[in-house]
């Protein structure tokens, strides 16, 4: 019997390590035909594409599926294209909370995180009507490996619109408010400097407190919005 049970916990372990290395194959497939369609199938313009390629990488993600996601934003197949989407809401407890998504049905996602809005008693706003209570930031990773630190170093000292600047042994990290975006390209460019990968980085300017009850409330609904298929990221400004 005790072997039993550990064959059945392990079978049950890897079940849910399946489930759960599929659910970020599908989200890292449809990041990646979105952002084809959006921003085109070139890595070199593509900063997004690029980062996601490697993702696709590391998580051993087929080539064949991969090609499938950017060829078919490119023809157009609509079973193959995604939308990113944004959603936007407050908990019961005054919490703002932006949701994320890539879709391929809008319909059926704003539906499936209304009901669940609906379930604590509160319901989706226009996402402008909550942008204001965040600061939105872009942060660019360039590889240390490809380029001289020192030069770097240089042509970031040299321009007031980087925020801050980290380095790690492989790669060199700014930030940037996101406004500035194509601006940073041209300047780096103009140096023959390509990012290695671009991402979206967004904070609360204030944090509220809530209490320990209401914060367990709202994780229990982060959760919720976590387990849609189509959620790719979360933010909100509560804490306990």
């Amino acid at each position: 019997m005790a072997g039993h049970s550990k064959w059945a916990n392990t079978k049950h372990r890897k079940n849910a390590q399946d489930i759960k290395r599929s659910k970020i194959f599908t989200k890292i497939i449809k990041e990646i035909s979105t952002s084809s369609t959006k921003y085109g199938s070139d890595i070199n313009k593509n900063f997004q594409l690029r980062n996601l390629l490697e993702k696709a990488s590391t998580y051993n993600l087929k080539k064949k599926s991969i090609n499938k996601a950017i060829h078919g934003s490119i023809l157009g197949n609509k079973k193959d294209i995604f939308n990113s989407m944004k959603y936007a809401g407050y908990s019961p407890f005054g919490i703002a909370i932006i949701v994320y998504c890539n879709t391929d049905n809008s319909n059926r996602t704003v539906s499936n995180i209304r009901n669940i809005f609906s379930k604590f008693n509160t319901h989706l706003i226009n996402f402008n009507n909550i942008k204001y209570l965040f600061d939105y930031f872009y942060t660019i990773k360039i590889d240390l490996m490809l380029y001289e630190k020192k030069n770097l170093l240089n042509i970031i000292n040299m321009n007031n619109l980087i925020i801050s600047k980290k380095i790690n042994k492989s790669f060199l990290e700014i930030t940037i408010s996101t406004k500035y975006l194509n601006k940073i390209k041209k300047y780096f460019l103009s140096y023959s400097v390509i990012f290695k990968n671009v991402t979206t980085k967004i904070i609360p300017k204030n944090i509220l407190k809530i209490k320990v009850d209401d914060h367990k409330k709202l994780m229990n609904m982060i959760h919720l919005l976590e387990k849609l298929k189509e959620t790719t990221y979360i933010i909100h400004n509560g804490n306990k």
